[in-house]
This record gives C-alpha cells, structure tokens and sequence, in this order.
C-alpha cells in the first residue's frame, strides 16, 4: 500500500480518515492565537524503569511541547493499556472553547470508528507538538520531526495540524524505510485514525515539515522558529487524571521541576504545585482565606 497522498483531497480508508480544509480559516487564527499564548516544554525522556537513575542516560525529547486536558511526562512513561494506566496523567488545564466546537462537529467520524455496541467517547487530552529550528551558536538545528510511536489510549487518535505541511508517515516496525501510507498533512486539515491496523499494527512518526512563511507562528519558546503545531488528542478514563498531590510521591518529585515550570505561566499548575507535599512530605501551608 505505500503510497504519498498529497493531502490536498479528502481520504478514507477503513481505520483511517484526513479532511483537508476541515478547520475554518478563523478557528485556524483562533488555535495559531492560543498556541502563541502558551509556553511550551521541552522534557527529557529518561531510559530505564527508574526514570534516569543510577547511570541511565538521558535524552531530550525532539520538540518542544504542551499538553492539555491531562499532562503526560516522557520521564513518566506516557499512558499506554493494558499495563501502563496508574500515576502517569496529572490534570492539566481544560480545552479552549474552540477545540471543543471542532471535536463536537468530529463526532460523526468518531462514531465511523466505533463498534455497533461501543461508540467512542470524546477526546479530553491533547498533546500540542511545535515543530521548528532551534537556533544557537552554530547553523540552526532543525527540531520539526516526531519519532516511531504508537499512542497506547483506547480510542481513535485525532490530529489538527497549522502552518506548514508535515509528511505523516505510517510504518510496519519491521519496515521502517518502506512506509504503508504517508501524507503532507496541510494547514487546517485534520486526521483520525483507529483500530487494529493504523493505530495497532502500524507506528506513526513525522520524519519532515515543509518551509515557508505563510501562515505565521509564534511561540514562547527561546531561540526557536516555529513553523507547524500540530494536536494529538487521546481518551484517557477520567479516574485515572489525577491533581498533583494524588501522584506516587517518587513520582511527583520527578515532575516536580517541570510543574515548577509550568507555575510560572499558568494558574492551575501554581495551584497544583501549592497543593502538593513538598520534596521530602511535608504538607503545604494551609491557604490564606
């Protein structure tokens, strides 16, 4: 089946649908608005169980990036049934209005990749990816790819994709220079994809995003020049997103720093962080009335 769609038109397979055009030009500006409003991390993903421990080395993951709805860590191990489900999903902040209107007018499609006794519950975590170059000392290095993945939440996987086109590719592990299908996802498009095939058999990665000036993005990421953001939105059971002060405390104090971070920007994750017992288990402060 390798191919390249284009990704001008429209295309259905069994397990896998892109709509190109799907987002209107004034909910592409509002999203492009919100994810300059936002400041993304850059995390490392740590090797080994122990999360970086005695020795394992670590590495940065490929882009800067921002979550919603529930944060996953790299250095945690992101979400994945059956085994991976306890202390991975800190609460994160909700879904501007707008990402929510999108996914609602999705439903239909969403329901398309069902079973007739279970249809699939609606998306309430995302991973916001920002692709660009990272600029330093030397020639810049360009930052906009996503590694071989799959994505471990039950459900479909949704993608809203802004700015320049990417080339999704999706690939048999064992074939990995053979891709079974890619497409140049373009500005404004969106792509669900689910079931035994694309989303279990296959991995998905982003190996290239093109250049160009139009239309223009911006984030608050230092020496980076941002060209594509795209969104990955998950299901994960709401038992299992919980605040800070609910996660494993070797856990919690792995995630401490970025949370820290992310309290600079943004009020819920100061209220997380004021909730939590500190590094060593002792109880916050009580809160001034």
């Amino acid at each position: 089946m390798s191919r390249v769609h284009d990704g001008r038109s429209p295309l259905a397979l069994p397990g896998l649908c892109y709509l190109p055009r799907f987002l209107s030009v004034a909910e592409a500006d509002e999203l492009i608005a919100f994810f300059a409003s936002l400041t993304p991390l850059w995390e490392q993903r740590h090797s080994g169980r122990d999360h970086g421990r005695g020795g394992q080395r670590d590495r940065r993951i490929t882009r800067p990036v921002y979550w919603l709805g529930a944060w996953q860590f790299a250095c945690l191990g992101y979400y994945a049934e059956p085994d991976h489900r306890e202390g991975r999903c800190l609460r994160a902040e909700p879904f501007p209005a707008v990402m929510r209107s999108t996914l609602e007018r999705l439903r239909p499609c969403l329901q398309a990749h069902g079973t007739p006794n279970r249809l699939p519950l609606l998306p309430n975590t995302c991973l916001i990816n920002y692709y660009g170059s990272e600029r330093g000392a030397g020639p810049p290095v360009d930052q906009a790819r996503l590694r071989m993945h799959r994505d471990g939440e039950p459900g479909p996987v949704v993608m809203f994709c802004v700015g320049q086109p990417g080339l999704l590719e999706f690939v048999d592990p064992a074939q990995v220079d053979a891709p079974e299908l890619a497409i140049w996802t373009r500005h404004r498009s969106a792509v669900v994809f689910s079931g035994p095939y694309f989303k279990e058999q296959l991995y998905h990665r982003i190996v290239q995003v093109r250049r160009g000036g139009s239309p223009a993005l911006d984030c608050r990421v230092p020496n980076f020049d941002l060209r594509r953001v795209s969104v990955s939105f998950r299901h994960v059971p709401e038992s299992l997103v919980t605040d800070l002060d609910g996660l494993p405390s070797q856990a919690r104090n792995t995630v401490r720093a970025y949370v820290q971070e992310l309290a600079r920007h943004s009020d819920h994750f100061a209220r997380q962080l004021a909730l939590a017992p500190g590094p060593g288990g002792e109880q916050p402060s009580p809160q001034t009335p």
